[in-house]
Formats: C-alpha cells, structure tokens, sequence
C-alpha cells in the first residue's frame, strides 16, 4: 500500500538516497554477485531451511535501511528483494550475520591482532629559525634622526662593533658632557698624591655611571674612548653591531625620525639556528621520547640535532605540535647551510616499544567515535569502539578497545559498517514514514 506524498517526505527521502547511493549500488553487485544468478535468484536450500527456523521481524531495503516493511516485497527504488531481520540476530545491538558467500562476494579479510614493537620513528617537516638566544636588537636609548646608513641591506655578514648607521639628537649632548667632567675629575683624583680612598671610590663609580648613560644613548666602545681622548663632543652617534652575524632586520633609511627604543636592526648569529618541526597530535605522545633527532637537506650530509628544553607549542586546533629543535650550522657562521625561512626534513627516533596496531582501513571514523569490526565467528561480527594513536604508514596504534587474540576485519570493514546501520535504522516518526517511491539517483 502506497503512502500519499508529500514534498516534505520526498525531499527526505531523497536526502537519504544522496547518502546511500554509492553505497547501495556497491552492495547490490556484491550480493547479485555472491548469488550467482543475479538480484531475483532464488537462495540455496541450506539458507533457506535455516531461514525456516527463524522468526522474521521485518523487512528492510537493502539500499535504504531506514525503508522498513511487514512483509516481503521488492525494494521500492532498485527493484531488489527486501532483506529479512531475523529475531536471532540479536547477539548484541548492532552485530550482524554475514554468511560466506557474502563474505567472499566483499573480499572480507580479518588479522589476529597481536602486540608487538613499533618503530618509535617520526618524519616532519621543519623550518629554519633563528635562534633567539643569539638574535640582537639594535635601538637608541633617545628620540634621534638618522643621518648616514652604512649597512644598508639585509642578509649582509656584520661584525661586533662594525658601524652600521648614524644618527643625530639633541638629547646627546649633556651626557657627553657629564662623562667628561667625570672622567676628569677621577684622573685629578687619581695624580694626586695620597687622594682618600673614599673620594676616589666614589669618582670611579660616577665615571661608570656616566658611561653606561652613553651606551644606553647607542654609542659603542669605540666612540666612547675616543670622546674620552679628544674631550670635545660628538655630534653624530654611530650604531654598532653588538655582535657577529647576519642582518635579519633593517627599518632605518637617511633622514627617517625615530623614537626612543624603537627596532632599527635585528641581527642574529647563525652559528647554531633552530628548527621547528610541526608533528601531529597523534605523534605528540613521543616528543619526551625523543633520543635522537636529524636535520635532512638535499645534497648535504644529515646534521645532528637536540631537542630544546621548551615545551611543545600546539596550534589553536590543537591539532599540530611544534617541537624546537637545536642545530650546529654546518659551515659555521661563515657560510652557514642553514638559514632562517628554510623547509627541511626531519627525523625522530625514539625507543621501541610494543602496541597494538591495525590497518588504517579496519577503523571506521564516524567523526564523534572510532569503531573495528571483531569477528565473533560463524559469520557474526560485532562493532566494537576503540581509541587509536599515532598512525606510521598504513598502520594505526589501538590504545584501547582490543585485546591480543581478537581477530578484527581488515578488508570490507565499510561494507560492515553500512550493513550494521541497516541493523539500527533511525527510529524518529520522519525516518519511519518515508514514501514508497524513493528516487533512483540523486536529485
């Protein structure tokens, strides 16, 4: 008896065909195919004298297991038989009966799951950064203008004290003299004969004060001992390097105005860099393990790395980890291999330990949970819910929800998983009134 139809239950149903169309057409050539004489066949007798035993509840549209009826027929949409749900499949909510032919017709495939060693190994992608405990800020302690620039470019080698630019403040001046006047009067102190040692004391500690006021302002060693053999003013303070290394950073042009402590350089020494490797979150549990670590880069030999003492950094998905890794440069400083923004491979080795694992094909991800079909025997399959780890090739670590010994499908488990749904179609009044007449394709 037909149902008369709506455009609500029509859009429903064909909601649903969009879902299993793929599916269906897949297991009505597996089934057309383990029957041998196509979709009408007639079964064999053993199935049919064990189907006499058996109480029918309902019967089912193979392609759409939502489509329920009381007795048997055709399906509405492929014209296939309506499969019946006995009352002795009822092992365990959601197990299902698979007999051989069916087997065979899906290739069905299972493994004893056994517990034994994995390779603690871990392939990422890095990039190349500098390290911070050898980057430098170049600022000025005052509000100035720039008046020359002599390194002028970045990735340019600079050495310590190497003049990189000048500028000019109306700021430097007291300070200069200040110094001055402090520096002559621990040199009066000092000639003198028996000065107190209070006096002097206190003189040598007012010229110290003094010439850190001056670095402070910017001027280097150099531009300071040279005040202090003229003792005159200088009316342009040169900005150095404060150490050997590359320009990472340049924001200074000829006649640019800047404020005090603003970013002028960013030099850093690439003599040892850092790499960060981005590992995911499945690996994540391996990153305290790690004993050894390689830095690969085409055409050079594989360099020797140590995991720094920071923690890893997880994005906001939590999803990648990004573990720090530390690496003597090879050439040195000089010409270093490795420089800042630069993708290399990464290696990470870690003890052996003994897991659990499966194929990657036998875990059925539904987004909210993970589940592998465990062979019970005699055709019966039960669903069974896991919790996995990290994945190394085509091999997937089971934390928990398997045993050693259980003997779980490694091919066919999709097949498995859409024949368990038909088990447990949905049981909400929409789900239940779908109209006879399903469409034959997507919409």
């Amino acid at each position: 008896m037909q149902e008369t139809e709506n455009p609500l239950e029509l859009q429903l149903g064909a909601h649903i065909a969009r879902r299993f169309f793929l599916f269906g057409w897949v297991t009505a050539l597996a089934i057309c195919a383990a029957q041998g004489v196509g979709c009408n066949a007639r079964p064999a007798a053993a199935s049919k004298a064990a189907e006499r035993t058996r109480r029918v509840l309902y019967y089912v549209d193979p392609m759409h297991p939502a489509y329920r009826s009381d007795k048997p027929g055709k399906a509405p949409d492929c014209g296939m038989d309506l499969k019946p749900v006995y009352d002795s499949d009822n092992s365990s909510d959601g197990d299902i009966h698979v007999t051989p032919d069916e087997e065979q017709a899906i290739r069905l495939e299972t493994e004893t799951v056994r517990s034994m060693p994995t390779a603690g190994s871990v392939h990422a992608v890095g990039r190349v950064a500098p390290d911070e405990a050898l980057t430098y800020r170049v600022s000025a302690g005052v509000d100035g203008w720039v008046r020359q620039v002599f390194s002028d470019r970045t990735g340019m080698r600079v050495k310590k004290g190497e003049a990189l630019a000048s500028f000019f403040s109306k700021d430097i001046s007291t300070p200069q003299q200040a110094y001055i006047y402090a520096l002559e009067s621990w040199e009066r102190l000092k000639q003198s004969t028996s000065p107190p040692a209070d006096s002097l004391s206190v003189a040598a500690q007012q010229l110290a004060t003094e010439r850190d006021n001056l670095e402070f302002l910017g001027m280097a060693e150099a531009q300071i001992a040279q005040l202090g053999r003229k003792r005159h003013e200088v009316f342009d303070v040169n900005l150095t390097a404060p150490a050997d290394g590359y320009i990472l950073e340049r924001h200074i042009a000829v006649g640019q105005r800047f404020a005090k402590g603003e970013l002028l350089y960013r030099i850093a020494d690439l003599d040892r860099v850092l790499v960060l490797a981005d590992v995911s979150s499945g690996d994540a549990a391996l990153l305290g393990q790690v004993t050894k670590a390689q830095i690969r880069v085409e055409g050079l030999p594989p360099l020797e790395a140590h995991v720094a003492a920071a923690l890893p950094e997880f994005d906001q998905l939590g999803r990648v980890a990004t573990l720090r890794l530390e690496v003597k440069n090879l050439n040195g400083s000089l010409a270093p291999a490795l420089v800042p923004g630069m993708l290399v491979n990464v290696d990470l080795s870690s003890p052996a330990r003994s897991a659990i694992t499966v194929r990657a094909d036998a875990v059925i991800d539904s987004g909210t949970q993970k589940c592998v079909f465990v062979a019970l025997g005699n055709g019966q399959y039960e669903p069974r819910q896991v919790e996995t780890g990290r994945q190394e090739g085509d091999r997937v670590e089971i934390l928990s929800g398997l045993t050693p010994g259980d003997r779980v499908v490694k091919a066919g488990a999709f097949l498995l998983d859409a024949e368990s749904r038909m088990k447990s179609p949905p049981t909400d009044t929409a789900a239940r009134r779908l109209p006879t007449r399903l469409p034959t394709r997507p919409q």
